[in-house]
């Protein structure tokens, strides 16, 4: 998951809690506000239905009902119970009881506290003990608040609709900030992503200010000059190496040579002088390998870049090899060529592919005793591959993970000259060119290297 979404998630949720923490305060205050003014107007038309049945003056009792019937509207599903006391001879106790869907706790708190509230099934019940002229009597009255409960449910949808609404714009706006927020680190980024050894002299553009991005920044400039400096260091090793190792060891070759040419040699002489130019070749040859891993990785701005096509390269190191090995069995399949040309180009130097491709291939042939090698060539969309396979003498499955590693030798390759920087080399040019090498083999039956690449339309998305 990106920091983008991180961000806005988390700002999202935090939102959204606390939205919904105060959605359920109003709500429930809204409850229970519109339940106690019911409540409440409900208590007055009992208290005025019970002291006008006790009122003795018929007067009297009829300015109650007036004052209920003009000023005060009948309730939706509205009815009031009178009931009085009788005595069973235990002593005073309620006559017959309404047939409502109320316990005795009702009427005991009733009784105990003078005035007692119920809500049940969207009705709601008082009642009320009313005590005029000496005489005691019980209101109980029910009415359903349909104005009320039309209310709440319409709030509740309400804030419902607040919430999920509140979420999708806080998402959407947590998003946007983001995105704004980390703008500068994005550019960042975009701009370390097109520094490369070819161009380690760019620097970041310094924002003059105090925040973490400009800290950035900094950080990214100094290990750049840093990374600068240790380059410009190894390119001057390797030029200068270059030439003081080379130059002695021509210089060696070469008098040796030119002692062998002696006509008064004697052979054991003439036999040292041979040896000293076999190995002083042998040197120059480790030295070169050497030099070239180092060059490859890093050094490309030496050189020249541009679209080339792989099948070409591939009939280039054949022809190579062909004048190397007249007996060589180095077959080339075309078969999985695609129609679109295009799939088979990719961006890099052909001069270093013509390197690595041929150094896999010169081993195929190496160490299968120049029996069959094949090489094939497919495509896909995103990729183009190539498949080098042998019958050979395979690598041990316990060498398998170092095979890329400088100087490194299979167990099993001990009668074989070599100095285990050809494969190292192909993989480091190799990944130049964005590519990467798969190596599958068993010992005893032979090695498959599969060197994949990015094709040209796919490198430059």
């Amino acid at each position: 998951m990106s920091i983008h979404n991180k961000i806005s998630l988390i700002v999202t949720g935090i939102t959204g809690a606390i939205i919904l923490l105060l959605s359920i305060f109003i709500y429930i205050f809204s409850e229970r506000s519109t339940f106690e003014m019911f409540f409440h107007r409900l208590e007055v038309r009992a208290a005025i239905i019970g002291h006008a049945y006790l009122e003795d003056d018929e007067s009297n009792a009829a300015i109650y009902h007036t004052v209920k019937e003009r000023h005060l509207k009948n309730l939706p599903d509205e009815d009031h119970y009178i009931i009085e006391f009788a005595d069973d001879g235990s002593g005073m106790k309620l006559a017959q009881k309404p047939n409502l869907p109320l316990d005795d706790l009702f009427y005991q708190e009733l009784l105990r506290e003078g005035r007692v509230r119920h809500f049940s099934n969207n009705v709601f019940y008082v009642g009320e003990l009313i005590n005029e002229g000496g005489k005691d009597i019980v209101v109980v009255s029910e009415a359903v608040d349909t104005l009320g409960m039309e209310e709440l449910a319409y709030l509740k949808k309400l804030l419902l609709f607040g919430f999920f609404g509140s979420i999708i714009v806080t998402y959407s706006l947590g998003r946007v900030f983001s995105n704004q927020i980390f703008k500068p680190v994005r550019e960042i980024i975009d701009k370390v992503k097109g520094i490369s050894v070819y161009n380690l002299n760019e620097r970041l553009e310094d924002t003059k200010s105090d925040d973490v991005v400009a800290d950035l920044t900094h950080t990214f400039n100094d290990m750049l000059i840093r990374l600068q400096m240790t380059f410009e260091m190894q390119n001057n090793f390797i030029s200068n190496a270059s030439h003081e190792f080379k130059t002695p060891l021509t210089i060696i070759a070469g008098e040796a040579e030119l002692g062998q040419d002696e006509g008064e040699l004697s052979d054991s002489m003439r036999q040292s002088l041979e040896v000293i130019t076999y190995e002083a070749e042998k040197l120059k040859e480790l030295i070169d390998g050497m030099l070239a891993i180092a060059q490859t990785g890093f050094d490309g701005v030496k050189q020249h870049w541009g679209e080339v096509r792989l099948d070409e390269i591939i009939l280039s190191v054949k022809n190579t090899i062909n004048k190397i090995h007249f007996n060589n069995k180095v077959e080339v399949d075309f078969g999985g060529l695609p129609a679109d040309n295009s799939k088979l180009c990719l961006e890099g130097n052909g001069t270093l592919l013509r390197v690595a491709l041929s150094n896999i291939v010169m081993n195929a042939c190496k160490y299968s005793d120049n029996n069959k090698v094949r090489i094939r060539v497919t495509t896909d969309d995103r990729r183009i591959y190539v498949q080098v396979s042998d019958q050979g003498i395979g690598i041990p499955e316990h060498d398998l993970p170092q095979v890329f590693v400088p100087f490194f030798r299979a167990s099993n390759t001990h009668k074989y000259q070599g100095h285990g920087v050809g494969l190292p080399l192909a993989n480091n040019i190799i990944r130049m060119h964005k590519g990467h090498v798969n190596v599958k083999s068993k010992e005893g039956q032979g090695t498959t290297v599969i060197a994949y690449f990015p094709h040209l339309m796919e490198a430059a998305l």
